[in-house]
């Protein structure tokens, strides 16, 4: 076991090796798992890992995805249709592309709502229909109910390009709106939530109802910059983050499970999110996605109160991120403030673990065998459990904050 370990560390990088290390934990004596933990001013919660891709192979699993939307997605009064062959994999990263076509394009029969083309006035022949825009789409067979969803991605720059991460309801009217964006518009962000009855409205100061959501501005640049986009959905709970930095908050819940969608379509003058493309727009444009993960609800871990010395570990660029403009509707700041960040645990190899930190300010990591500090178990930001006692534990610091926990 011990000498097969030792191929994958040598011949796969992080990104690759992550999924099998949770496919192989099960028969691995060290028995790393991944694990998140989230700060708050008052309290450390622990959340384990559901669901993911790192996107390491060479494509998609059809086996947990849809390459389109599952009703076709075909827009005949956009003229674009989401389409397998615009998505790829390369380096490690999910391309979602976008491209310009301008012509009749031969699209299957079940997809054409022939009542809406006789509406437009559609000529279709031979089931070939005018398209302007081939694009792309990444639907979740498997759905989810509460968790925290997260994907770290870049999203191209260009008018019109509308890339956005959300969960589609089973009953085809809940949907949670994690991000948004428009490729014009650098520093901001777009969050929703859809929900049927009017349960989607917020009421301002004066008692009239208004739409919940809207466009959130940062003061750091989103477009063509590398982004941890996320959010928590519990009962009657959704809060939204941007780089670990809550950006919004609702206060409802959803009927049913949901799917996650990843997608890059294009904005057309008149309808939604609109502008469309100008003449500067570069076609073929690609939103690319690093990783995407789904983390379900641990219980809450005890504190350790106690004052003992700090490792300093160097935060990510992602810790940068705050708001410039939120929307005063959507953004309880006392609630809001209680948010400091997350710290994830990621299993590098057989016998390592890497410290992602995410929205943290300060980030203190330290290595204990019982009151004694062990720094050489730690080497920047990774764990190494190589030669460590099973009586290790590591320590987390954030603010007045910190948990302890065993890495294997």
């Amino acid at each position: 076991m011990n000498i097969f370990f030792h191929f994958l560390k040598n011949q796969l990088n992080m990104k690759r090796l992550l999924p099998i290390i949770l496919l192989l934990n099960f028969i691995s004596h060290a028995q790393l798992q991944p694990a998140l933990f989230q700060f708050k001013t008052d309290t450390v919660i622990r959340w384990h890992y559901q669901f993911g891709e790192e996107f390491s192979s060479k494509s998609i699993d059809e086996n947990r995805w849809y390459l389109r939307y599952p009703w076709g997605g075909l827009l005949l009064d956009q003229k674009q249709w989401a389409v397998p062959e615009m998505i790829d994999v390369q380096n490690g990263n999910l391309e979602l592309k976008a491209v310009e076509v301008n012509k009749n394009v031969k699209v299957e029969n079940w997809m054409i709502n022939q009542a809406q083309a006789k509406e437009l006035q559609i000529d279709i022949k031979n089931d070939s229909v005018y398209l302007d825009y081939l694009t792309s789409c990444l639907w979740s067979k498997d759905t989810f109910r509460y968790g925290y969803f997260e994907c770290r991605a870049i999203v191209p720059e260009g008018k019109g390009l509308w890339p956005a991460f959300w969960l589609y309801g089973q009953n085809q009217k809940d949907e949670i709106d994690f991000m948004e964006m428009k490729g014009e518009r650098s520093h901001d962000i777009h969050v929703d939530v859809h929900l049927p009855n009017r349960k989607d409205y917020v009421k301002n100061a004066f008692g009239l109802k208004k739409n919940w959501g809207g466009w959130v501005r940062m003061k750091n640049q989103l477009v063509g910059e590398p982004v941890i986009y996320s959010g928590i959905w519990l009962p009657n709970s959704l809060t939204y983050f941007v780089n670990g930095v809550p950006v919004s908050h609702f206060d409802g819940d959803f009927e049913t499970p949901m799917n996650i969608v990843l997608n890059l379509a294009v904005a057309r003058d008149g309808f939604a999110f609109n502008p469309g493309p100008d003449a500067q727009t570069k076609f073929p444009a690609t939103f690319k996605v690093d990783y995407l993960r789904v983390w379900q609800l641990d219980a809450q871990m005890p504190l350790i109160k106690a004052n003992f010395p700090k490792l300093e570990v160097a935060n990510s660029k992602e810790a940068q991120a705050e708001v410039k403009k939120p929307i005063t509707l959507i953004y309880p700041k006392k609630k809001l403030a209680q948010e400091q960040g997350f710290v994830t645990i990621i299993p590098i190899n057989w016998h390592s673990y890497e410290v992602q930190a995410n929205g943290i300010s300060s980030l203190e990591v330290s290595a204990w065998v019982g009151a004694e500090q062990h720094p050489e178990f730690l080497k920047g930001m990774t764990i190494e459990l190589l030669n460590a006692p099973k009586e290790l534990e590591i320590e987390l610091k954030v603010g007045s904050q910190k948990i302890r926990f065993k890495p294997q």
